[in-house]
């Protein structure tokens, strides 16, 4: 077979991890494989191909070169949840940017969604075998949902040391009602699933149905239009506005792109990186940069999280421990870009596996504010280096090449990042 692997815009973890289909598809000795990424995208010289495989978010700018993949390739597949939905870079869908999920471009597009992309998943198709179903990621989840009504909707500042109750039930918003199972398991390490793996059309809405409704006990502020229509929501703040500051980002962290919702009218700022995050609630800042940040998405997130801790230094403690793991991460990160430019399918597999081990996942869902969300292996008494308890504080945070400002609800009102 011939197989084109292109990646177009943002972050490169799902192309890099196309380098396991050497591993993973029989006798790969009879494939030739083309790898070509970014600025080398348009100018790649045109070839028959079996199949040709696109990663990363896909902007107007790319549409042409998309439409001729299709004309070149007897199958194209969108692999990883930019291609697909437009991924968490596509929440700067809100700031004017047309980001484009590759179906309404290419409609018979296969899709394998995810964040990352399961290369298990790939490789099957590649080798024209179908991919089995996903369960839903409740029913594999070893957290079980009631489904219950909620007595209040509390934001994920302190995550729950209970692993065994949902955390829709704990009134943190988690998508696994609407998301299919992942090889990245979030939920695992700490985390409340964000949808990266959709099981239904219109997530967000399907989401927003679903927590709506277990919200009924919670007390809404509204107020009478006095024009004989349904009451508005008030202008104070209540328990449902106070605890999800964010509902874009929060019921459509994923597929924002994808939706039915017309494209934002908000003023960019500039840079997506930063019209990504303005918006966004202080503990979801570790997520979105362990999703996006790519071959350096260790110390991005790690700058991010240290810049708060500098901001709290008497508040948020950080034990020799935690720094220690954070610096095993950051050490990995250095050997998987060696491991990358090396093309090392040997190397890149066991430093993955390595930063799996104490981040969680690659999308580092065990990283947070003051150390760890979960244990562990072989790493000692889990009390030397547990997440801390923190308080939301307004202010000015800069850590290595990020600076941001929070406002007194913990929105980031400001980001910038140094190249």
């Amino acid at each position: 077979m011939k197989i084109g692997i292109f990646q177009l815009n943002g972050c490169d973890k799902c192309f890099n991890e196309t380098y396991l289909l050497d591993k993973h598809i029989n006798d790969n000795s009879k494939n030739e494989i083309f790898r070509v990424k970014n600025s080398e995208v348009e100018k790649w010289s045109e070839k028959d191909l079996d199949y040709a495989v696109v990663t990363g978010y896909i902007t107007l700018e790319n549409h042409e070169f998309v439409q001729k993949l299709s004309k070149i390739a007897k199958k194209v597949v969108g692999y990883g949840s930019c291609t697909t939905t437009g991924g968490i870079f596509g929440l700067a869908y809100q700031k004017g940017y047309d980001i484009t999920p590759i179906a309404k471009i290419i409609p018979d597009t296969t899709l394998i969604s995810g964040c990352l992309g399961e290369i298990e998943e790939l490789s099957e198709i590649l080798q024209g075998h179908p991919i089995k179903k996903s369960e839903i990621l409740c029913t594999s989840c070893a957290r079980k949902s009631t489904c219950e009504y909620l007595d209040e909707v509390t934001r994920q500042i302190d995550p729950q040391e209970d692993v065994e109750s949902c955390f829709n039930d704990f009134g943190h918003l988690c998508s696994g009602y609407i998301a299919n199972s992942c090889k990245e398991m979030c939920v695992d390490y700490g985390t409340a699933c964000r949808g990266c793996k959709s099981s239904v059309d219109r997530a967000g809405f399907r989401m927003l149905g679903m927590f709506g409704t277990l919200m009924g006990n919670v007390e809404v502020a509204t107020e009478a239009t006095g024009k004989g229509g349904t009451d508005k929501l008030a202008d104070v703040d209540d328990d449902v506005t106070e605890s999800i500051p964010d509902v874009t980002g929060s019921f459509f962290r994923f597929n924002l792109a994808n939706s039915v919702l017309p494209i934002g009218r908000n003023q960019s700022n500039g840079s997506i990186m930063s019209d990504i995050f303005i918006g966004r609630p202080i503990e979801e800042l570790p997520l979105i940069s362990g999703c996006i940040g790519g071959d350096h998405s260790i110390s991005f997130t790690l700058d991010i999280i240290q810049a708060y801790e500098k901001g709290l230094i008497e508040d948020l403690p950080v034990s020799e421990k935690t720094v220690e793991l954070r610096n095993n991460l950051l050490s990995l990160e250095k050997e998987l870009n060696s491991a990358l430019k090396a093309s090392n399918v040997e190397s890149y597999e066991k430093i993955t596996n390595q930063i799996r081990k104490i981040a969680g996942n690659m999308n580092l869902s065990n990283l947070f504010f003051g150390g760890f969300k979960v244990p562990i292996d072989d790493s000692g008494d889990f009390e030397g280096y547990k997440k801390s308890i923190f308080e939301i504080r307004e202010g000015d945070y800069q850590n290595g090449n990020i600076k941001y400002s929070l406002n007194s609800k913990g929105i980031v009102t400001k980001f910038e990042m140094e190249a």
